[in-house]
C-alpha cells in the first residue's frame, strides 16, 4: 500500500549539481518557464534589455506586429515553440486540444517520433548558440522538460531557469478573457505546469520572480534577476529605472480584485509555497505535492483513455452531422424532384385525359365521316352500276344502229358500183363512137391530145363525165 513515504521525492541536493558541472566546462542557457499569462513574455523582454539573446523576432508567425493580447510581443523563439507543438500534437496534447492538461505517456520522450524532433532542436541550438548568454522562453517547455534534459547533456548546456509566478486565480481570469478557458480549468492548467515544473526543472538552479512585484516592486524583481543571472550593468541605475518604466506598463495588468485567491484548496496552497521554493522545507512539501499528484494521475490512466475514446467519438459528431445534414439535404432535394416528377405526372396525366378525350372525339368523327363516305361511295357504285347498266343498253343499241348502217353503206356501194359499172360502159361507147376526134369539147381538165389506148384511158378516168355527144 502506497504511503506519503514511499511516494516522498528526494528533493535534489545542489551540491552533487554544482560538481557535476564542475567537473564539464558547460555553456549557460535561460530558460524562462511558468504557466500562460504569468509575465513570461514581460520577464523574457526585461532579460533581453540586460543583454540575453532572447528571441530573433518579436511578433509570432505570420503576425507582422504583435498581437493585442501581448502589446509588447511574447518574445519567444517561434522555432522552439513550433519544435514543442509538434511533440504535444504527437500524443494529442497540443495547447488548442481539450487533452493539454492531461499527463503525457510513460516515457513519451523515447518515442523515435520525439527522437527526431529533439535532433531537430539540437541541429537548430547547435547554429544559435555561442558563448553568450543564449536564452528561450516558452510556457510549454514546463510540460516537456524530460526531453530538455537530452538536449542539455548532448550539448553541454547549464540550464539557468526562471520560474514566472502569478495568482492562479488571476491566470485563469486572464485564460477566460482570451482562449475562453473555464477558470476551473484555468486553475487547473496552473498546477499542471507547476507540478511538471517541480518535478522536472527544479534539480536545475532557478529563481522565482513574481509577477505582482513587476507593479508593485519591479526594482526588486530586476535586481533579483542581475545576480541570478550575473548580468552586468554598464548604464546608471537612473536609465535601468527608466528602462523599467518603459517596459512595464502598468495599464497592461487586468487583475480582478474580486479573485484574490484560487477556488481550489490545492492550487492555494501550491501557489504559497512555489513563491517560497528556496527553502528546503518548502521544496520537501511541494515534493510531497508532487508526488500525491503524480499518483492521482495513474490512477487517472484508464478514466483518461475512456474519455478519449468517448471524445474521439464526439469529435466525428461534427462530421457525421455534416454528412447528415448533407444527406438532408440530398433527401430534401430528391423529395422535390419526386414532388416536381409528380407535378409533372399529374399535368402529363391530365394532357394525356384530354388527348384521349380529343383522339376520341376525332375518332368518332372520323367513323361518322368514314360512315358518311361509306354511304357516299355506296351510292357512287349505285349510279355506277346505272351507268354502266345505261352504257351496257347504248351500247347494244349502237351495235344495232352499226349493223343497219353497215347494211345501209353495202347497199349503197352497190348502188354506186352499179352506176360506175353503167357509167364506164356508157364512156367506152362513147369512146367508140368519137374514135378520131382530137379533143372532147366538154372535157377542159382533160384535153385529148392524140389518140389511141392512152388517150382513151385519160378520158375514161373522169367518169363523172356523160358520154360524150
Amino acid at each position: 500500500m502506497l504511503t506519503p513515504q514511499s511516494l516522498f521525492i528526494e528533493p535534489p541536493r545542489r551540491d552533487r549539481i554544482t560538481a557535476i558541472s564542475g567537473v564539464v566546462q558547460r555553456r549557460p542557457i535561460v530558460l524562462v518557464l511558468g504557466m500562460h499569462r504569468s509575465g513570461t513574455s514581460l520577464c523574457a523582454h526585461l532579460l533581453s534589455a540586460l543583454g540575453v539573446d532572447m528571441a530573433d523576432k518579436i511578433p509570432g508567425p505570420p503576425a507582422t506586429s504583435p498581437t493585442p493580447d501581448n502589446p509588447r510581443g511574447h518574445w519567444e523563439r517561434w522555432e522552439i515553440v513550433e519544435f514543442h507543438d509538434r511533440v504535444l500534437g504527437l500524443f494529442n496534447r497540443d495547447y488548442w486540444g481539450r487533452f493539454h492538461d492531461f499527463a503525457l505517456p510513460v516515457a513519451w520522450w523515447a518515442d523515435p517520433r520525439v527522437a527526431q524532433i529533439r535532433r531537430e532542436i539540437v541541429a537548430f541550438l547547435g547554429q544559435r548558440i555561442d558563448d553568450s548568454y543564449f536564452g528561450f522562453k516558452d510556457p510549454r517547455t514546463v510540460r516537456l522538460m524530460p526531453v530538455w534534459h537530452q538536449i542539455f547533456n548532448e550539448l553541454k548546456l547549464a540550464p539557468k531557469v526562471v520560474l514566472c509566478l502569478r495568482n492562479p486565480a488571476q491566470v485563469a481570469r486572464s485564460l477566460h478573457a482570451r482562449d475562453g478557458l473555464d477558470p476551473a480549468n484555468g486553475e487547473y492548467r496552473w498546477l499542471v505546469h507547476m507540478i511538471d515544473f517541480f518535478r522536472y526543472a527544479s534539480n536545475f538552479d532557478f529563481c522565482v520572480v513574481e509577477y505582482e512585484e513587476w507593479f508593485e516592486n519591479p526594482a526588486a524583481n530586476i535586481e533579483k534577476l542581475r545576480k541570478f543571472l550575473d548580468l552586468p550593468w554598464q548604464q546608471s541605475e537612473a536609465d535601468l529605472s527608466l528602462l523599467l518604466s518603459d517596459i512595464v506598463d502598468p495599464s497592461a495588468r487586468h487583475d480582478d480584485p474580486g479573485r484574490r485567491e484560487a477556488s481550489q484548496p490545492l492550487v492555494r496552497t501550491l501557489y504559497k509555497l512555489a513563491g517560497r521554493a528556496g527553502q528546503d522545507a518548502t521544496r520537501d512539501q511541494i515534493a510531497y505535492i508532487v508526488s500525491q499528484f503524480v499518483s492521482f494521475q495513474q490512477l487517472q490512466r484508464p478514466l483518461l483513455q475512456a474519455f478519449e475514446s468517448v471524445a474521439n467519438t464526439a469529435a466525428k459528431y461534427p462530421e457525421v452531422e455534416q454528412e447528415a445534414t448533407a444527406l438532408r439535404a440530398a433527401v430534401g432535394e430528391r423529395d422535390a424532384v419526386i414532388e416536381a416528377a409528380d407535378a409533372r405526372a399529374a399535368g402529363a396525366e391530365g394532357r394525356l385525359a384530354e388527348a384521349l378525350i380529343e383522339i376520341d372525339a376525332a375518332l368518332r368523327a372520323a367513323q361518322a365521316e368514314v360512315a358518311t363516305r361509306d354511304a357516299a361511295l355506296r351510292a357512287a357504285q349505285a349510279e355506277v352500276a346505272t351507268r354502266d347498266a345505261a352504257l351496257r343498253q347504248r351500247g347494244r343499241a349502237a351495235a344495232r344502229d352499226s349493223g343497219e348502217g353497215a347494211a345501209r353503206g353495202a347497199r349503197t356501194r352497190r348502188r354506186h358500183a352499179g352506176v360506175a359499172g353503167r357509167n364506164r360502159s356508157a364512156a367506152g361507147n362513147a369512146y367508140r363512137g368519137s374514135a378520131g376526134r382530137k379533143g372532147c369539147d366538154r372535157c377542159v381538165p382533160y384535153r385529148c391530145r392524140g389518140s389511141g389506148e392512152t388517150r382513151r384511158t385519160e378520158w375514161m378516168a373522169a367518169g363523172r363525165h356523160a358520154v360524150p355527144r
